[in-house]
């Protein structure tokens, strides 16, 4: 993918992700107004976890692995072997899906009392329910992942970001219309998954994607599939594992902890998805491409660039988020039933997740390039160490931290895991610009310590002279300034390249209309 593409996809793929996040988090502040931090929405989250965990592990892994093979048929045997193959991996992909959702059915009691022990009485049985509405979002999710590996392979970006606008239209349609039930969210909830699904079908048939009802065991490369994707299975689902741990033990934490904590990794994952996510999912075709090539010189800068632009934007949204926790969730959800004891719980989780931001976006780029070098031990090592860590870290903080010492855990986690691949990478490549990374890393770091200075101190003078929403808002828009000046002073080359290249879409546009 060349350069100029590269950008324009990220431009994309940001601007949708931009809005879907922002209609995501309309959602998220109409089910805290309708229910709050309670016993039924600790459930429901509960619940959503049950397909999460069992399904999205394997897709998130079926998507990785999928994509370069599907990169490998495209180009050496063409679009209608690609789609082929696509149609016989989905058909066996569904068939698995529908025994995973009889399963989760049949045994959602007693998978329940695993990923929620401290659960009794009304909040268990209602757990219960829920989970077996959900399950039937394994489905839905089964044809989206193949969708997506399609579309990102024929480098088509759209369709993909545009699923979460689906998933959220149901459930904000539903809670306006009133006379809500949590029942009736998760059954919203599984109609967002169908249309999740529907949303890419026009941009399939643009690219002439035909469904053909066939499957073939025997096909080698799914021999190769296989040999890549259960190291994949364990290293790209430490979000998800780690996610479940905490909601786990967050279990016997006081009434509305699990809910509090899915709020803080729902605003964490706002910041990180816009930007970070973004940038990981348009780089991941190119990486295996390069790779793919044997072009390893244009492989470690895609690799050294992608973790400098991931840090441009994460590192100063750790500190605003640090500072400006408490404003930001009081902002977002602080109506109705989302109470001043719901605020401080959540603002707590999201102070300690945020501190792992930025090492999720490196773990994420890491990871992605041993994918492509068709090296899917390392990260599976990286990724039990991480849980492991994840899980000790958890007994020990939460005894002291409570529910901050489960997020703050977490991102501990994220830390280890990017610092082990980095020196994993480094090991197998030799040197990708570590010298850059790290001057780049330094300068955006003083940057985003001053400007979070500035923020505290704007955020106290504003407050007392202005609204709580009006102060808010001042207050990042000072900050962002201050950054702004900051990373030009030290000639951050990133902030550089990124105005260069606007400034020649914006001549080329004015061309165009001249």
């Amino acid at each position: 993918m060349g350069k100029n593409k590269v950008v324009k996809s990220a431009s994309i793929v940001i601007t949708i992700t931009i809005l879907s996040k922002l209609v995501g988090f309309f959602r998220d502040t109409l089910i805290a107004k309708a229910f709050g931090t309670t016993f039924q929405t600790d459930a429901y989250n509960m619940a959503i976890t049950v397909p999460n965990f069992m399904f999205g592990i394997f897709g998130l892994a079926i998507t990785t692995t999928f994509i370069p093979i599907l990169i490998e048929t495209y180009r050496n045997k063409g679009k209608k072997e690609m789609f082929d193959f696509a149609n016989n991996i989905m058909n066996i992909l569904f068939g698995m899906s529908i025994l995973l959702c009889a399963f989760g059915w049949i045994f959602a009691p007693t998978l329940v009392k695993i990923i929620a022990p401290k659960f009794d009485g009304k909040t268990y049985d209602l757990t219960v329910a829920l989970t077996r509405i959900s399950v039937m979002n394994i489905l839905f999710m089964s044809i989206n992942s193949g969708y997506v590996a399609i579309l990102q392979t024929l480098e088509d970006f759209t369709a993909p970001a545009l699923v979460g606008f689906m998933l959220n239209l149901p459930i904000i349609a539903y809670i306006l219309v009133g006379n809500v039930s949590i029942e009736g969210l998760m059954v919203a909830t599984v109609i967002g998954g169908s249309m999740q699904v529907l949303v890419q079908l026009p941009w399939l048939i643009k690219h002439k994607y035909r469904y053909k009802f066939f499957i073939d065991f025997k096909d080698k490369r799914i021999k190769k599939m296989l040999t890549l994707i259960l190291p994949i299975v364990i290293g790209a689902s430490v979000n998800q594992i780690n996610a479940m741990i905490d909601k786990t033990i967050g279990s016997g934490l006081p009434e509305g902890s699990i809910t509090a904590l899915n709020f803080a990794s729902k605003v964490n994952a706002l910041v990180y998805s816009i930007f970070g996510a973004a940038i990981v999912t348009v780089m991941y075709p190119t990486f295996a491409s390069e790779a793919n090539e044997g072009n390893m010189k244009k492989f470690k800068m895609y690799i050294s660039k992608s973790i400098n632009n991931i840090n441009l934007i994460m590192i100063p949204a750790t500190v605003g988020i640090i500072v400006l926790s408490s404003p930001v969730v009081k902002f977002v959800f602080g109506r109705g039933q989302f109470n001043q004891s719901s605020i401080e719980m959540t603002s707590i989780a999201l102070t300690f997740y945020s501190l792992g931001v930025i090492f999720y976006g490196m773990r994420d780029i890491l990871n992605r390039a041993f994918y492509s070098l068709q090296d899917t031990r390392t990260p599976m090592i990286n990724g039990v160490i991480g849980v492991v860590i994840n899980i000790v870290l958890n007994l020990i903080l939460v005894q002291f931290m409570g529910i901050g010492g489960l997020a703050l855990s977490t991102s501990i986690s994220a830390f280890v895991c990017a610092m082990l691949l980095m020196y994993s990478l480094r090991k197998k490549l030799g040197n990708f610009n570590g010298k850059i990374i790290l001057s780049s890393s330094i300068k955006i770091i003083i940057s985003s310590l001053v400007m979070g200075g500035m923020a505290k101190l704007s955020y106290g003078f504003l407050i007392s002279r202005l609204g709580e929403v009006s102060s808010l808002f001042g207050t990042i828009i000072i900050s962002a300034i201050v950054y702004v000046i900051m990373i030009t002073l030290l000639k951050v080359n990133e902030f550089f390249d990124a105005l260069k290249l606007t400034q020649k879409k914006l001549k080329g546009r004015k061309k165009i209309t001249i």
